[in-house]
């Protein structure tokens, strides 16, 4: 099974239930973690992660692998450091430091093998944004669609079916993606609130785990739209899109494009 937790950003270390899941399906406390700081400008990033992992149970130490240049990121080390993880998260940050430093590297293509294989990718934020093939580089918020409100870039290509995006209800960014899936309507867009995570498994049906919510922006339905005939920031003509917004226990079918919103039961 392939797995990947995007996780929305400003998931606190003491809101442990998204990491729990994480190490969960990592392997527990047998769960042998690798921590990619490479997004971070901050330089105790991998460290804090790898002693979060540890302090909620994990008895391997995480290692977090801290090179910040290319040069570097073919190290021995660091390609056999992902040929034995069972779990790979990627912190936040900025998403063009991590495709700058191990875009066409063998350390990209390692990072690639061990999801294949069966290793959980989580990241936040800038991690999860670098998860899909046609990544979300740069944008401006708001609800309305406009005209270059986003720009793209090759990201990781952990999925092919999804544009992630991040801190989402929180910096009002669903006229972004509205505008990336109209310029690419057979994708799904999934924007991630802040402590939430959506979790992909098998390409195939999506979960939530956190405290609020995820939206999916379908462009498979889409009737028609004008951006591409619009200018000079003006707002973007759609028709057609559809809107999915889940919480903790919600599922999504990615092939059927259904959701499911279990029922409340009554007392």
């Amino acid at each position: 099974m392939t797995t990947l937790m995007a996780i929305g950003g400003a998931v606190g270390f003491e809101e442990s239930n998204i990491f729990k899941e994480f190490i969960r399906r990592a392997g527990g406390a047998k769960a042998g973690i690798v921590v990619l700081p490479q997004a971070s400008g901050l330089k105790d990033t991998g460290r804090e992660y790898s002693q979060t992992f540890q302090s909620l149970g994990v008895k391997q130490k995480p290692v977090s692998l801290e090179f910040r240049v290319r040069a570097e990121a073919d190290k021995p080390r660091h390609l056999e450091a992902l040929r034995n993880a069972t779990g790979i998260f990627i912190a936040g940050g900025t998403q063009m430091r991590i495709t700058t430093i191990i875009g066409g590297t063998r350390f990209e293509s390692e990072l690639l093998s061990a999801f294949k294989r069966g290793a959980v990718i989580a990241g936040t934020s800038a991690g999860t944004a670098v998860m899909s093939k046609v990544m979300l580089t740069y944008g401006k918020n708001g609800a309305t669609p406009r005209e270059r409100i986003a720009q793209f870039s090759p990201g990781l290509g952990f999925t092919d079916k999804i544009i992630f995006d991040q801190h989402f209800r929180q910096r009002d960014r669903l006229g972004r993606l509205a505008y990336a899936i109209s310029m690419y309507p057979g994708l799904l867009g999934v924007g991630v609130d802040e402590n939430t995570c959506a979790i992909v498994e098998d390409g195939k049906r999506i979960t939530v785990c956190g405290r609020n919510a995820i939206t999916i922006v379908d462009g498979s339905e889409m009737v028609s739209t004008n951006i591409a005939e619009v200018t000079g920031s003006r707002p973007v003509a759609i028709s057609g899109l559809k809107i999915h917004v889940l919480i903790e226990g919600c599922s999504f079918d990615m092939r059927s494009r259904n959701a499911v919103i279990p029922q409340i039961r009554l007392e």
